[in-house]
């Protein structure tokens, strides 16, 4: 397999400081001069100086428009990394570590029907047979099996397999810059592929299949020796061949959101999803931000958040999330569409919780869905329901971080066991109650009502607005102090 490292990721013999990366990045937007500095800045390890640092939502378009090819991104991923190394992460990041009992995979689990259990007891044993082509499901599709249900996947073939022990193939902890853990991830996912004998892979998220066709191999050296496509261009190929037909024309007027990972690929999976969307009878029309520019989702913008000034405080990191999230939301709705497409099972449950919390007719699909409404299909939709789960999910570490001093401790990522599959550890007794009530009480009417909707819808918008003038304040203090 083979993980050396021939140089640095970023190139810092190719970087002239232009400083045009964070200039053209779609959430910084920073005057040239600052965005020299700020560069700098990175680069001789004074984080508190950058801007970059503190509010990287990891989006990655600054790699993509270095006019150098330096890689910017993977800068800021390594002072993540260092970061991590001295001062661990804090509580609320366990949720996304799947051998962390507070992760959020096993919550959910816990509010989960058989159906859904089912399908994810049967992804997984698919891992222990000899298989030559699957279809991966991914870290954040488990948490959204309903929709894998229905005869799209039936048509498109590939046995479906997948579990959170195989770590999102290494997405988020490189996203962290949590070096050491990737590299644990890439033995782990060898080891797993070598023994099922797999020739080729179809990956139900773009992340993973970017970070298995090119991030883990360029990066970090990793030798797979099977190919990888995302799921999207089977969906394709099949509805071109007539294997899956559209029985109705959907006349919907529809927005794409592309998110961070589909730059890869040469880009190709963002205008992929579009021709999947115009097969089904959608008109397409673009968001401010598209494409090479597109916005992070809002997800990532966590990230940052865990690093630096005030990352001890989860509310900050709630409110950056918000903000994020409702951005890009926001962007979707300006341009009058009826639904926003996304092909990111993760952008897809996160911008449904926001479509949520603010109260938003914008609908929510994946191109799944979308394709399965042309064939005449009713989808096996819970996004509402699961959205206001996960929610509760996170309301939960909230209380326990707010009632114990412990958990207010920052930890650092325990290694993982590379020569089989993680199991996921079962949350405590007091976790899956205090979850079960808190989803209890959000999906039952007295939150579900057109009064409380409506109210929720305001507080959450305004609480954002609000967020926001101290945002701007505080960019333009740092830019007058810079």
């Amino acid at each position: 397999m083979g993980l050396e490292h021939r140089f640095r990721w970023f190139r810092e013999d190719l970087c002239n400081a232009c400083g045009e990366c964070f200039v053209k990045c779609p959430v910084l937007n920073l005057p040239e001069t600052a965005a020299r500095e700020d560069i700098q800045a990175l680069i001789k390890g004074n984080v508190g100086n950058s801007l970059a640092f503190q509010y990287c939502t990891t989006c990655n378009v600054c790699d993509h428009i270095c006019p150098r090819d330096a890689d910017p991104y993977e800068l800021i991923l390594e002072r993540y990394n260092d970061y991590i190394k001295n001062h661990g992460l804090p509580f609320l990041a366990k949720m996304i570590f799947p051998n962390e009992p507070e992760n959020i995979w096993s919550c959910i689990r816990a509010l989960m029907d058989k159906d859904e259990i089912s399908l994810l007891s049967t992804w997984e044993e698919n891992l222990h047979k000899p298989q030559k082509q699957i279809l991966l499901t991914g870290f954040y599709t488990n948490l959204v099996p309903y929709l894998a249900k229905g005869n799209v996947l039936e048509e498109l073939c590939p046995v479906i397999a997948g579990a959170e022990g195989l770590w999102g193939c290494g997405g988020d902890s490189n996203k962290l810059g949590a070096i050491d853990l990737t590299e644990q991830v890439i033995e782990l996912l060898h080891s797993q592929f070598e023994q099922m004998g797999v020739e080729r892979v179809f990956c139900f998220m773009e992340a993973e299949a970017a970070m298995l066709a090119e991030v883990l191999p360029r990066r970090f050296g990793a030798k797979f020796k099977f190919e990888v496509l995302p799921l999207e261009f089977l969906l394709l190929e099949k509805l071109q061949s007539g294997d899956i037909r559209v029985a109705n024309k959907l006349n919907m007027k529809v927005t794409v959101h592309d998110n961070c990972m589909s730059r890869y690929f040469h880009g190709k999976p963002q205008e992929v999803v579009r021709e999947i969307v115009s097969m089904t009878g959608c008109d397409i029309v673009e968001m401010e931000h598209s494409r090479l520019n597109s916005l992070c989702c809002g997800w990532a913008a966590t990230i940052p958040t865990l690093y630096g000034e005030g990352s001890d405080n989860p509310l900050s990191t709630l409110m950056y999330l918000l903000h994020s999230l409702y951005r890009r939301l926001q962007e979707g709705e300006a341009t009058g569409a009826d639904a926003m497409v996304t092909s990111c099972p993760a952008c897809y449950i996160f911008l449904s919780l926001i479509k949520e919390l603010t109260n938003s007719r914008m609908r929510i699909c994946h191109p799944l869905e979308i394709v399965q409404m042309a064939m005449g299909e009713k989808c096996s939709n819970k996004t509402r329901q699961r959205s206001w789960e996960i929610l509760a999910v996170a309301t939960n570490l909230l209380l326990k971080w707010a009632t114990s001093s412990e958990n207010r401790k920052r930890f650092f990522p325990k290694p993982i066991n590379v020569s089989e599959l993680q199991v996921l550890p079962k949350p405590s007794g007091n976790d899956v109650r205090r979850v079960k009530w808190i989803a209890f009480f959000y999906n039952s009417i007295l939150m579900q009502n057109p009064v409380s909707k409506a109210f929720i819808g305001i507080l959450t918008k305004t609480g954002i607005a609000a967020y926001r003038v101290g945002l701007r304040r505080r960019l333009r203090n740092a830019l007058s102090e810079a």
